[in-house]
């Protein structure tokens, strides 16, 4: 910690209209090519979202602090106006596939707060998918390649819910399993032309059993399974 103290000024605040009173000065010694890094207790108070809204601010946790000083090496340098909670996911390069445009935004910070980083489209470089469900190109891609790990939103939402947690492994392979995506996750199946109600249940069950669900409406349906294409096409 000690070989940051002629590089940087580290402001810790505790009060909102301390934080407005600073930010003019933190802009002028940012065009000094000084940086002040604000600590913050919470990424969920009106402080954090003030600095947060604001340009040209660098933000951290103290819980990092308390973390780099645990374990005696430097404080990480936050990128410009993307806050960092601490660096759980510090390793880890995620795509998010079939994410609502506002649960996108908000997995996307917590993914850049807890230290990862995010694209837009899938590639080798993309070590995790989380996918709303197992449906469009960005999946298939990653699904055939076997490159990433395909896991739920859950994943990431544990992953947040443990940021205090300095012992937590978001990669640890028991927690994995928990949160891997199931073949059919959040599809939704629509059976046509099955008579045989044994039958028919058995599918029911298996559906469920991989993270699927039945819809009696074919409008509602991501997927139509058949028991006769041309009892189908003759409908």
């Amino acid at each position: 910690l000690s070989s940051l103290e002629d590089r940087y000024v580290y402001e810790c605040i505790d009060d909102e209209k301390e934080t407005i009173r600073t930010l003019t000065e933190t802009k002028n010694l940012l065009s000094q090519r000084q940086l002040r890094i604000y600590v913050v207790d919470s990424f969920d108070d009106c402080i954090f979202h003030y600095l947060k809204d604001n340009e040209d601010i660098y933000t951290i946790s103290s819980e990092l602090v308390l973390s780099c000083a645990e374990k005696e090496i430097d404080i990480p340098v936050p990128r410009r106006n993307r806050p960092l909670y601490c660096q759980h996911l510090s390793s880890a390069v995620i795509c998010f596939v079939g994410i609502r445009k506002d649960t996108h935004t908000e997995f996307s910070d917590f993914v850049h707060y807890l230290g990862g980083s995010v694209r837009k489209d899938y590639s080798d470089q993309v070590t995790h998918v989380i996918s709303h469900a197992n449906i469009g190109e960005k999946y298939l891609t990653a699904f055939n390649m076997e490159r990433s790990e395909i896991l739920t939103e859950e994943w990431l939402l544990r992953c947040w819910q443990e940021r205090n947690n300095r012992q937590f492994d978001p990669f640890e392979s028991e927690l994995i399993r928990i949160y891997r995506a199931k073949p059919l996750h959040n599809l939704n199946l629509f059976f046509f032309g099955f008579n045989n109600e044994n039958e028919l249940e058995h599918l029911h069950t298996l559906t469920n059993e991989h993270g699927g669900f039945i819809t009696t409406e074919m409008s509602e349906a991501s997927h139509i399974v058949l028991s006769d294409m041309n009892l189908f096409i003759s409908t």
